[in-house]
């Protein structure tokens, strides 16, 4: 059964769709207002309410907060849950002006703030990113450090030099839009056809869409990823973090980041690949609770 529940905030009205529980959690879909537009979260509560700080996950380029709902049903056995869409990724507006990753960040406090969180609101939360994620949950507690507590980041898109600029020119420059069905096929074949050993067809599915939704403004994303100047900010982060590195194409990357971060616990996955939020979401979520727990 669907409730929609109208919920007045600092910013305007957030309309949240929820349904029954399901393994203990329940998942509610809102939106926030912002002057010049609305931002999308997806939220998992537990059915028993618990004093543990929000987890907060920022998603990969070019998909929206629920690339995480597998992920967010193990992490909500025990705490709130939640992963906001980027502005022009999944339902979330647009502003119109370009951003980059510290605009990301902002605006995620902004969102955060209005939805409840924050030291004025529910207390602080834990940030958790995967590739552009990362970024974003950095940057976010270096301009924000009295909203996040601690970070989990996984899968860190730390290029550098050559390797940056290769990234920027193929996936950094805005692109008109697909006039053919032949435009999508590397699309189709990233999402679909080659995706993971065990990501269900509906899961990779939903991705292609949001991929296919996201054409040009996923390239503005991209864009702000090349051009954020990580070996300057991590070196600055104080937070503890907790950075997980799955063996997959970012390997290389994430543990030369891990190693500019001053208090950072670096712990190898080499048994997972691809897909891992799908298909081994319980590894990922008993290594971020157990850190999210420490005193």
């Amino acid at each position: 059964m669907i409730r929609l529940l109208i919920i007045p905030t600092l910013f305007g009205i957030v309309l949240h769709a929820s349904g029954s529980f399901a393994n203990g959690v329940s998942f509610k879909r809102s939106y926030v207002d912002l002057d010049w537009g609305q931002m999308h979260l997806l939220t998992a509560y537990p059915e028993n309410p618990s004093s543990a700080p929000a987890v907060v996950c920022f998603a990969p380029t070019p998909y929206s907060g629920n690339y995480y709902r597998i992920l967010m049903e193990a992490l909500a056995q025990d705490r709130v849950v939640i992963a906001p869409d980027y502005p022009g990724l999944g339902r979330s507006d647009r502003p119109n002006e370009d951003l980059d990753i510290a605009a990301h960040a902002d605006i995620m406090a902004e969102v955060l703030a209005a939805a409840g969180w924050g030291p004025e609101g529910n207390g602080q939360i834990d940030a958790c990113g995967y590739h552009t994620g990362t970024f974003v949950a950095t940057e976010l507690a270096l301009r924000h450090p009295h909203l996040v507590r601690r970070l989990v980041l996984i899968g860190i898109p730390f290029f550098q030099d050559a390797e940056r600029a290769d990234f920027y020119r193929k996936l950094g420059n805005v692109r008109a839009l697909p006039d053919s069905l032949a435009a999508l096929e590397s699309d189709w074949a990233f999402d679909i056809d080659n995706r993971a050993e065990g990501v269900a067809l509906d899961r990779a599915f939903e991705n292609f869409i949001e991929s296919a939704a996201a054409w040009q403004n996923r390239s503005r994303l991209y864009g702000a990823v090349c051009q954020y100047p990580a070996e300057q900010r991590a070196p600055t982060l104080k937070h503890a973090a907790l950075v997980l590195n799955p063996h997959g194409s970012l390997e290389t990357q994430t543990r030369d980041f891990a190693s500019l971060l001053p208090n950072a616990v670096l712990v190898e996955l080499p048994n997972l690949k691809a897909g891992i939020f799908d298909t081994a979401p319980d590894v990922i979520a008993n290594h971020t609770r157990g850190f999210l727990n420490k005193p």
